[in-house]
């Protein structure tokens, strides 16, 4: 068997520290001049594959107790300390500079060795077990992070859907993954399970993605309360009603974050390095809730017969005689002997914007 080093890592690590550190550090990888040209059209390329010769590591265990505890087998486990001292990592090409590229997310200390460079390809690289098992149950990971009461993976992961990190949603996580608990986790799959927000702040997005829950499933229910509260409810009975009533606790306890957000969000008055400091503080903020209790953060209520819309209804479609767009029966307008849509109708609707529910007049 013959390996051949096609090129060194360079970066500040002269010794192995924590994953999560290196990988959200920069490191320059010097490919050797004898193998340059074959980098060309490496850019085209978001993400690369580096294989590299862990040449720091020495011995191994084929069991050994691994980093956040418990014991594995050596093939078990993502160990530098192999029979194959091997290591492989997935990076963001940042930039290439003739043959040095600029990479993102590589966990190899400065000088080790690189034994290889592959694109990662969709979609042969993207597939795995843990993508088939999620086409066969969706929300398999969520309740596996709500059953272990992991808030901290449900924000990151929620952060997806709202965009950021902020407390509302934090308290939209808690809530939810309390909840959800408090009731064996009770699905939205098919409607059994509903869920009612009384506010469309940043708080239900949080409710949306832990619960499962939406608008588009029909499983969500908004009220135009303006209340930071959330209910959970079996069709048949019981719920759960979780109200937060410390609106006011940004000043209280987190004063620099609440004094942020009034001069960048509610004055639009902030400088580009305010918005940045409010994201990072709005962030810390955040992560800090999640660490709390909901019995600490919410008046919490169980409801014996919640009082649940019917299931939605399947509604024929029609086409409009104005502009020939499809709409929901029910919703069309007759008008002057045609069948119209509110928008040709000129008739007015209900919207749900930042301001809440209101009626547009046509």
């Amino acid at each position: 068997m013959e390996l051949k080093e096609i090129g060194i890592v360079r970066n500040d690590f002269e010794e192995p520290q924590g994953p999560d550190v290196m990988r959200d550090s920069e490191s320059v990888i010097e490919v050797h001049s004898e193998y340059e040209e074959g980098l060309y059209e490496i850019e085209s390329n978001n993400f690369l594959q580096i294989l590299f010769y862990l040449h720091l590591s020495e011995g191994f265990d084929l069991v050994a107790s691994r980093r956040h505890g418990g014991e594995r087998g050596v093939f078990a486990s993502r160990s530098p300390h192999r029979p194959s001292p091997v290591g492989a990592t997935v990076v963001k090409l940042l930039e290439r500079n003739g043959s040095e590229l600029k990479v993102r997310g590589l966990d190899a200390v400065n000088g080790t060795p690189v034994l290889d460079i592959k694109p990662y390809a969709d979609p042969f690289d993207s597939s795995s077990p843990a993508e088939e098992e999620r086409k066969e149950d969706p929300r398999g990971t969520i309740r596996e992070l709500i059953e272990r009461g992991d808030t901290g993976k449900l924000l990151l992961e929620a952060g997806r859907l709202h965009g950021h990190f902020c407390p509302y949603l934090s308290l939209g996580v808690v809530a939810a993954q309390y909840a959800v608990s408090e009731l064996e986790n009770v699905e939205p799959d098919m409607e059994d399970g509903v869920g009612i927000v009384e506010t469309n702040s940043c708080f239900s997005d949080g409710i949306q993605y832990v619960t499962g829950c939406t608008f588009g499933n029909n499983a969500l229910v908004y009220r135009d309360y303006g209340k930071t509260a959330f209910t959970l409810a079996y069709r048949d009975g019981p719920g759960i009603r979780l109200y937060f009533s410390e609106e006011d606790f940004l000043e209280e306890e987190y004063p620099e974050a609440r004094e942020l957000f009034e001069k960048v969000v509610e004055e639009q008055n902030g400088t580009e390095e305010e918005e940045r400091q409010l994201k990072e503080k709005w962030r810390e903020v955040g992560f800090d809730l999640v660490t709390r209790s909901a019995k600490d953060l919410f008046d919490i209520d169980r409801i014996d017969s919640p009082d649940l819309p019917d299931y939605a209804p399947i509604y024929e479609d029609e086409y409009c005689e104005g502009c020939g767009e499809k709409f929901m029966a029910p919703k069309g307008i007759e008008k002057n002997g045609r069948s119209l849509c509110r928008d040709c109708a000129g008739e007015g609707y209900l919207q749900l914007d930042g301001s809440g529910l209101k009626e547009i007049s046509g």
